[in-house]
């Protein structure tokens, strides 16, 4: 089997084209130890006529998307020439996703995140109050959250410090609050400047992670939403920078580098 590694914003992918033969469950959780396998964050799966994209962690479970993995993903299929088209329509778990080839050297995919979806019933919050601003109690701090659905439920804090642990404590209390009936992302976000903005997001299911490209897009609709920035501006993560932008539709698009690190081939002893 041939195996190849790939790196996009802090998390490391291993990729393979798919064979019916293969339990993928199992062989993620033997691939992806960092002691015993070759390691990696996930394992990813390309499934060709049609492009489709199947995605392990590294308990074995299956993912339904991820905007890295998607990333490496276009980059698999474009360096061998499984589609030589530059946009390119991807079966996931989520439904089709499109992704353009924004640029070959280095590689730098264009990401249409779609548009934000405000509706409480979008984020599996029962009531009718309005959830982007909505004033929420954890025990004696008061906290206005911004929340809405792209591509996943997601709730938006900003900061004064971005690294206030005070602050950074709460996610996984927030991340699930009763008011969510399906758990939300944790984004906190500090301005910089008006183009300009600090990110660190957590998720119930992984905790504190290198901010990914929906984690970004979500900050930015916050962000021009309330007036804090407009046009185009850059997301500081703990490792690299994105940059998202809003078309004159309302969509939010995302360009995301990703780097090859290696091939080799795997056989089990």
């Amino acid at each position: 089997m041939k195996l190849t590694k790939m790196y996009v914003s802090g998390e490391d992918f291993l990729l393979t084209e798919y064979n019916n033969l293969i339990d993928y469950s199992s062989l993620a959780i033997k691939l992806l130890n960092r002691i015993k396998g070759i390691g990696a964050n996930r394992l990813i799966v390309v499934k060709n006529n049609p492009l489709e994209m199947f995605i392990y962690d590294d308990m074995g479970k299956r993912e339904v998307f991820n905007t890295n993995a998607i990333t490496c993903f276009a980059k698999y299929v474009f360096d061998n020439e499984i589609s030589k088209q530059r946009e390119l329509t991807i079966l996931t778990g989520a439904g089709r996703t499109k992704i353009e080839v924004a640029a070959e050297i280095p590689f730098v995919a264009r990401l249409n995140l779609e548009k934000p979806n405000f509706n409480n019933r979008m984020i599996y919050v029962n009531d009718s109050i309005d959830s982007f601003g909505r004033v929420i109690r954890l025990n004696d701090t008061l906290l206005t959250i911004y929340s809405f659905n792209l591509l996943g439920v997601n709730t938006i804090i900003f900061v004064d410090n971005i690294d206030d642990n005070n602050m950074l404590d709460l996610a996984p209390e927030i991340a699930n609050h009763k008011l969510f009936n399906r758990k939300t992302d944790v984004i906190f976000v500090k301005m910089i400047d008006k183009k300009h903005l600090r990110l660190k997001c957590y998720k119930p299911s992984l905790g504190f992670i290198n901010a990914t490209a929906s984690a970004c897009g979500a900050a930015y609709i916050a962000a021009s939403k309330l007036g804090y920035t407009r046009g185009k501006v850059t997301c500081m993560l703990d490792e690299g920078e994105i940059s998202p932008e809003i078309d004159k539709k309302g969509n939010v698009f995302v360009e995301i580098p990703a780097i090859k690190i290696c091939e080799c081939d795997y056989e089990e002893e």
